[in-house]
């Protein structure tokens, strides 16, 4: 008796955005590597487009989390910002044994936080309409 749409579990949509945030992080430093190996991009301004890749990546998955949760918005999306830090900071864990959370490496997390918190704000929830009835005229 539903309106024919399954509901996605709660914490398989927050798995979805963070899982978004990484695929889009992942495709934009790929590029920007890309345009740094070309010379397109110079070396100095490497670090600042990769902070805002995981900005827009960190959005790009809060807002898919905003959108799709029974949560609020900043809830949600908060959560899912962190469930993508949480990925990156894993990897960075992984690859290198000590990070240096006061330079470069802190940044970054904050610019993911900042992503969420943005999606957060301006991702309010889509209200549904309400029905009006409809009027009809007199017959005469």
């Amino acid at each position: 008796m539903g309106n024919g749409r399954k509901q996605t579990a709660l914490w398989l949509v927050f798995v979805e955005g963070a899982a978004l945030s990484l695929g889009i992080y992942l495709l934009l430093t790929v590029l920007l590597s890309a345009l740094v190996v070309k010379a397109v991009l110079p070396e100095e301004g490497s670090f600042p487009a990769v902070a805002a890749s995981c900005c827009l990546a960190s959005f790009a998955g809060a807002m898919l989390s905003v959108r799709r949760s029974s949560w609020g918005s900043l809830a949600s999306a908060m959560v899912s910002a962190a469930g993508f830090l949480l990925a990156v900071v894993a990897v960075a864990l992984l690859c290198w044994q000590q990070i240096t959370w006061l330079g470069r490496g802190g940044v970054l997390l904050l610019c993911g936080a900042g992503g969420g918190l943005l999606a957060g704000l301006l991702g309010g929830r889509r209200r549904k309409r309400k029905r009006r009835p409809v009027r009809r005229g007199r017959k005469a």
